[in-house]
């Protein structure tokens, strides 16, 4: 432990964990091109956008980057908690907020789905197995929306990860960044509704190439 009182070593871990999730590596990959991320194509500072105005290599340098850093936050709030069953899972929280709201940024930032990916790469790996091949693939399918159908699989994931790891505080982790990342996303979840907008990701779109034959 960082400090011998529980609650303030916990308070360190999750403030730690929110200013290393607010790293902008897509911010720094854009400047170094001479191009400021938060002004360009979605104005997302995520590896998506950074691929799209900067290049594919900074877009993959930037994803990379972003899942290491939830990656990082897990195992170091693993190891400064002496394994405690979870506050890992609410530092990945943390870190998930920092990314959507970067502190260096103005609280700009992006929709935290990298840093989600590398902390349940450590937390918990075969969840994102459901994740990638069921959850999504499934809502991509039936609401034919990257947005829409990446918020309803997390907030399915959450239902997984209660009955997976059998405590209701996975549910509640898995609201959480539901909610995080629908935020980000409120007002392309709002134009779905109000104005049908169909909109898949041309990443994605390869990726689930069978799944969209209609759009």
């Amino acid at each position: 432990m960082l400090i011998e009182s529980f609650y303030l070593n916990t308070a360190f871990i999750i403030l730690g964990a929110y200013l290393i999730g607010s790293f902008p590596s897509a911010y720094i990959a854009g400047r170094l091109k001479g191009i400021n991320i938060i002004k360009s194509g979605t104005r997302n500072v995520g590896g998506m956008n950074t691929v799209a105005s900067v290049g594919i290599v900074h877009g993959a340098i930037v994803a990379a980057v972003d899942i290491g850093k939830g990656f990082l936050v897990v195992y170091l709030a693993d190891m400064f908690s002496r394994s405690h069953p979870f506050i890992p899972m609410w530092a990945l929280a943390a870190a998930v907020i920092g990314h959507n709201w970067m502190i260096y940024l103005g609280f700009k930032g992006g929709k935290g789905v990298a840093t989600i990916i590398g902390g349940m790469l450590f937390l918990s790996p075969w969840s994102l197995l459901f994740l990638f091949l069921l959850f999504i693939p499934i809502t991509f399918a039936l609401i034919k929306d990257s947005y829409l159908g990446t918020a309803s699989g997390f907030f399915l994931l959450g239902f997984f990860l209660w009955i997976w790891e059998g405590s209701i505080w996975w549910l509640v982790f898995g609201l959480i960044i539901t909610a995080a990342y629908a935020i980000k996303c409120s007002s392309l979840i709002r134009e779905y509704f109000t104005e049908r907008r169909r909109d898949i990701h041309p990443i994605l779109k390869k990726i689930f190439k069978p799944l969209f034959k209609d759009i």
